[in-house]
């Protein structure tokens, strides 16, 4: 009873972060930022502030959305936000459209405004196991920026946290495992929304599927023009389970992808890929997941021809 006393006696309010990104505010616009309730921190590229609740407007909302480049709203009774305005020329809405998912409380929402691609990360929750109790929102912006340019390069990883925002009530630590294939940064957004790890490690598994395909048995074998660029072998404790691994291009125009990764250990899989850091990737993996298999061992690199 005297917990649930204490949390409707919490002080409610909304932490405001944003940044503008290869430009400065002018002065103005410092200014009126500067009148803003919440005591606000304002400089040439940065704003932020925690607004008591019954002091915050949509209006004041707007006014961040229209000026920054990268925002963050953050709730301490339990919903937040991340959301990147990103030039046309560097995405397109019709590359990200597949990606919306929810409504405007939760989910991912993609909107043109002028030029310009606004994209909205959201989750709707309520912290009743005051699990924010202590937590401001302050800091997070920072290390998930570099989201916005993985988007701009083409790499929509992060997008697909959407559908699973809210999944993980209970307290998270910001350093989620690499384990989960997506950067640092896009790992950060995946915590600071509150993403089950189980569901990070489901759309990893997705991710590595659509990137690679398991080629038919035999295949290579009867395939001509392969092209070696590198080759590694496992020199394991007991000779018999040293084994030899290839990474190298496939013919122009091959129906399975442009990338090969073979093996010679009896339980490697023949993998195809479409891009050269998938398959640089997938090299790794499978070389990694095969070493298990026959440890103890090392390494020794054969050749390498590109």
């Amino acid at each position: 009873m005297g917990r649930r006393k204490y949390r409707d006696e919490r002080r409610h309010y909304k932490y405001v972060e944003a940044v503008v990104l290869d430009r400065v505010l002018d002065e103005n616009t410092q200014s009126v930022l500067r009148m803003l309730p919440g005591q606000p921190l304002v400089t040439a590229t940065s704003f932020s502030a925690s607004v008591d609740w019954e002091d915050y407007t949509r209006e004041m909302e707007q006014f961040v959305e229209r000026t920054f480049d990268a925002w963050l709203f953050f709730e301490n009774v339990g919903p937040r936000s991340v959301a990147f305005r990103i030039p046309g020329t560097a995405l397109s809405a019709e590359a990200v459209a597949p990606y919306a998912h929810g409504n405007i409380l939760e989910g991912l929402s993609v909107e043109t405004r002028d030029d310009d691609l606004l994209l909205r990360l959201r989750m709707y929750a309520e912290d009743s196991e005051l699990f924010n109790l202590h937590e401001t929102g302050a800091g997070w912006l920072k290390d998930i920026l570099p989201v916005r340019a993985e988007l701009m390069s083409g790499t929509l990883d992060a997008l697909e946290l959407a559908p699973v925002v809210g999944t993980h009530w209970d307290e998270i630590e910001r350093d989620v495992s690499a384990e989960y294939g997506l950067s640092k940064a896009s790992r950060t957004l995946a915590a600071y929304l509150q993403v089950a790890p189980e569901e990070l490690k489901r759309l990893a598994a997705r991710r590595t599927q659509a990137r690679q395909t398991e080629l038919p048995p035999g295949w290579l074998s009867s395939c001509s023009d392969l092209e070696p660029v590198a080759r590694w072998e496992f020199a394991a404790a007991e000779p018999p389970k040293s084994f030899q691994i290839t990474l190298g291009r496939l013919p122009s125009g091959c129906e399975y992808g442009d990338w090969y990764v073979t093996a010679t250990e009896p339980r490697g899989k023949d993998l195809a890929f479409r891009a050269e850091d998938d398959a640089r990737k997938g090299y790794h993996d499978e070389a990694l997941r095969l070493q298990r298999l026959n440890d103890p061992g090392r390494w020794r690199q054969l050749d390498q021809t590109g």
